[in-house]
């Protein structure tokens, strides 16, 4: 399908945006939309599986450090697996953190479950969307051993 197409980044990217947006489309119900139509509601969660998608790709990438391969979603060890994780779960709680304080932002609605202030909602999203992302992903990829860490190749 052509060599672009190998990289898991790539796959993952794509799977990624497909499940977050579902996931965000969802979870609506728990954030304020207030006068907002349905397409400013879908423009808005699109943009925001974009950022998911973004978000993933960045925490694979730093997980691909810690495994030494590239590959390694098709053998994941605890270590790349809680890295991948670990880092989408830290890069969620300081985008809630921060949105939920800027004009910019937005603001939960009271179905939402809180804890110490951050909706427990995006936290669970970052568990289960990139787990779902990561198995779409994989067979779609190479299992090529031994790829380098190196994003180039």
């Amino acid at each position: 399908m052509g060599e672009k197409f190998d990289k898991p980044e790539v796959w993952l990217a794509l799977h990624s945006f497909l499940v977050a947006f579902v996931w965000e489309m969802f979870q609506m119900p728990f954030y304020e939309m207030g006068a907002s139509t349905a397409w400013q509601v879908t423009t808005r969660c699109a943009l925001a599986s974009f950022g998911d998608a973004g978000v993933m790709v960045f925490a694979y990438s730093v997980a691909t450090l810690i495994a030494r391969n590239r590959q390694w979603l098709h053998h994941a060890t605890w270590k790349p697996l809680m890295a991948f994780l670990l880092t989408g779960e830290v890069i969620t709680i300081a985008v809630e953190f921060v949105a939920l304080r800027v004009p910019w932002g937005w603001n939960y609605s009271a179905r939402m479950p809180v804890l110490w202030g951050i909706g427990l909602i995006p936290i669970a999203m970052w568990l289960v969307v990139p787990l779902a992302a990561l198995r779409l992903a994989a067979p779609r990829t190479p299992k090529t051993a031994g790829d380098s860490a190196s994003m180039t190749g």
